[in-house]
């Protein structure tokens, strides 16, 4: 193999190149500018700036929005729980962890969902969040209070 031949092209853009082959055929070589993310335990794919859909096959639809239930049903909890405390239905975070069964940082934890911006919940929803935003990158990057700031952090994270 020849290795020279190996060089990288770093604009970014997808490109192609052409392998001449002992045969007379051409071997082409086609660079498509994505990476992969891992996204809880699974990975997906991650377009560059400015690309919305990385992926299409013409012979099929082209990927559909997927939902993260995982995301969606932390959500829910947080929004219920919040509501009860709103509701004064329970006293503390501690009562809500008996109650639930589960312990108090999962509480806290899942509290802080409560606290997205409503567009963010909608993509959630609608499950047009960026492929590599999940709950535990969510969680791991503990969200600000600020909306602004959220949206800054779920771009950054996509």
């Amino acid at each position: 193999m020849n290795r020279s031949s190996k060089k990288l092209i770093g604009d970014g853009l997808p490109h192609e190149r052409r392998h001449p082959l002992d045969s007379g055929g051409v071997r082409i070589t086609t660079f498509v500018p994505f990476h992969f993310k891992k996204r809880g335990i699974k990975k997906v794919i991650v377009a560059p700036d400015g690309v919305s859909q990385p992926v299409a096959v013409t012979a099929s639809p082209v990927l559909t929005p997927e939902q993260d239930q995982p995301l969606l049903k932390a959500m829910g909890r947080g929004i219920y729980w919040q509501q009860l405390l709103d509701t004064e239905a329970v006293a503390t975070t501690m009562e809500i962890a008996e109650r639930e069964g589960v312990h108090r940082s999962t509480i806290n934890e899942l509290l802080r969902l409560a606290l997205l911006a409503p567009d963010i919940i909608q993509a959630a929803y609608e499950g047009t969040l960026p492929r590599a935003v999940s709950l535990e990158a969510i969680l791991r990057a503990k969200v600000p209070f600020d909306w602004d700031e959220q949206r800054r952090l779920i771009a950054s994270l996509g």
